[in-house]
């Protein structure tokens, strides 16, 4: 370590008296002097300007906007052309006359083809949603027409005195052992 600094030092040192470093124009070209320290090379050693700053990784940000942009490109190019495929050449429904006998389905009521593509493949139709919210109130009042009763039935049960205690046996009396009461100090 010693030997690299002294070498340091010496090639610092060799450095300032290199003639050609200062130029022409001072007139000093066979003159080996040495410079003034005004000129000295400023090194920073630990305060002043910072050659090497401490910032945190964007890596992972970078990453993930490119994988975004990925993303949003690898969907939004083939749904931006399909979208225009089906406005430019399939264009909306028209309204016409409905013939006699027929009953149009629920997705023909939309306008727009896509609309009516969903619609008919991902919604339920309007009969289906019918039917389940029939189901949803005919359960809620089995529920309400149960609790009823059960308030009915508790209601009779405490007017009349009886309940499901009377139907269990008792024990009988001659059974209980009354021993550790009579002397609790034992």
């Amino acid at each position: 370590m010693v030997g690299m600094s002294v070498l340091r030092v010496a090639a610092g040192f060799a450095a300032r008296l290199n003639p050609f470093k200062q130029g022409f124009s001072n007139g000093r070209l066979l003159n080996r002097t040495i410079p003034k320290t005004e000129s000295a090379a400023v090194r920073y050693g630990s305060h002043g300007k910072q050659m090497f700053v401490f910032k945190p990784s964007d890596y992972y940000d970078r990453r993930f906007l490119h994988l975004l942009r990925y993303y949003i490109l690898l969907t939004g190019i083939p749904v931006a052309a399909i979208i225009t495929y089906i406005n430019v050449f399939i264009g909306e429904a028209e309204l016409a006359e409905i013939p006699e006998n027929y009953v149009p389905e629920h997705w023909e009521y939309y306008k727009h083809p896509i609309t009516r593509w969903i619609a008919r493949n991902l919604y339920d139709p309007p009969e289906k949603n019918y039917e389940k919210m029939m189901a949803l109130i005919e359960i809620e009042s089995e529920k309400a027409e149960m609790r009823r009763t059960q308030m009915d039935v508790r209601k009779l049960m405490r007017e009349k005195g009886d309940g499901p205690w009377y139907h269990y046996e008792t024990m009988d009396k001659s059974l209980i052992d009354y021993s550790p009461k009579s002397t609790p100090d034992n």
